[in-house]
């Protein structure tokens, strides 16, 4: 079973790898755009690259072809197409003729051998570089077809036209990916889990979207895998108030903030945020009843306050070995915005459970 498996993986990918730069029958010999294509970043100074690839399954040599694609001329400027195939430059005449958003090529074997057939792969690249004016929109895809219209041929070894098909597998544009790792940490070893992370971008830093949520795992963590202009876009991560943190509540924090409140105990580092859950004078014997009375009544908030406040990793490093209550100078947030993690690869960020005391931390 292990091997049928095993065997079936290996069919599947080698039909997603290859799936989509291969001719979609053998009729004919075909031009094709791939399914997808990269934007450089703007601004990057580095051009779009776009592949067109040959394939023939007809069993027949190809000496020859001619085709026309299009472009979007509106986003890019003139564009750059190079023969990228196998032969010798001594052994082939290549042509190229560049009009309003179409490009029509002519590509001829002219060399000695008269078994000679064009090799599938990717034969020509195009280097697309951005108009002056472009800043970030809709980009049209790739195409194969606009006007005026062009026939598509292949030469036969006999010197005949014949079909050259032109397929298209979506020819799509798409932002430079984005890969990000958030991590929610109760503290330096405690992970929080089941928190709801969102990413968002925003054109201004005024006006946000959400682009996707991901919950955190055991680790604490979330991970994001986009296609964002970080050259553009302004992407943070956010996390929404309303967090029930109930489960990490008990009476042995109601008695450890009475302690505090006595005399008995100090409070040091967090504990000027998690034994405070009033949010003001200190720690005080309220403290304690608000948490005493919460567990009683079975409430799954506070009724004024927040159940968590979040920071970042600097604030926690710098309130985490504090030995005076830093809240009135770091206060946290109630509901999360990170600072911008344009061009980061990860980010922590904690999370203190008002009324926690002990530092069991929401899991």
């Amino acid at each position: 079973m292990k091997k049928l498996t095993l065997l079936l993986n290996l069919v599947l990918l080698t039909v997603l790898g290859y799936g989509q730069t291969t001719a979609p029958d053998a009729t004919k010999p075909y031009m094709i755009f791939d399914a997808s294509y990269e934007l450089e970043a703007i601004g990057s100074g580095t051009n779009t690259s776009v592949g067109i690839y040959y394939d023939n399954q007809t069993g027949n040599n190809i000496k020859a072809i001619q085709f026309r694609f299009w472009y979007d001329n509106v986003v890019f400027d003139t564009p750059t197409i190079t023969y990228v195939g196998l032969e010798d430059p001594a052994d082939y005449y290549f042509q190229t003729n560049i009009n309003g958003g179409s490009v029509t090529i002519v590509w001829v074997y002219k060399g000695t051998s008269t078994t000679f057939d064009i090799s599938s792969g990717n034969m020509f690249n195009v280097e697309l570089p951005f108009q002056s004016s472009y800043t970030n929109s809709t980009v049209t895809n790739m195409s194969f077809t606009g006007v005026p219209s062009f026939t598509a041929y292949g030469a036969t070894s006999a010197g005949t036209d014949t079909d050259l098909g032109l397929h298209n597998y979506g020819g799509v544009f798409s932002e430079p990916e984005f890969n990000f790792t958030a991590t929610v940490l109760n503290d330096a070893s405690n992970p929080a889990e089941s928190i709801d992370v969102i990413l968002q971008k925003s054109p201004d830093g005024t006006s946000w979207s959400n682009i996707d949520t991901v919950t955190t795992n055991a680790d604490g963590e979330s991970s994001f895998t986009t296609n964002l202009d970080q050259n553009y876009w302004q992407i943070r991560v956010k996390i929404e108030s309303g967090i029930d943190a109930s489960s990490a509540l008990s009476t042995a924090d109601a008695n450890m903030m009475a302690q505090i409140a006595a005399g008995l105990q100090t409070a040091t580092g967090v504990q000027f945020f998690t034994a405070n859950p009033n949010q003001s004078n200190g720690v005080t014997v309220a403290d304690s009843y608000l948490v005493f009375s919460r567990l009683a009544q079975n409430n799954t908030s506070y009724p004024s306050n927040p159940d968590v406040l979040f920071f970042t990793e600097a604030q926690y490093n710098t309130i985490s070995v504090a030995v005076s209550d830093p809240s009135s100078t770091i206060p946290g947030q109630v509901e999360f915005l990170s600072p911008l993690i344009n061009n980061t690869v990860s980010g922590n960020y904690y999370m203190l459970v008002l009324g926690d005391a002990n530092g069991t931390g929401l899991n």
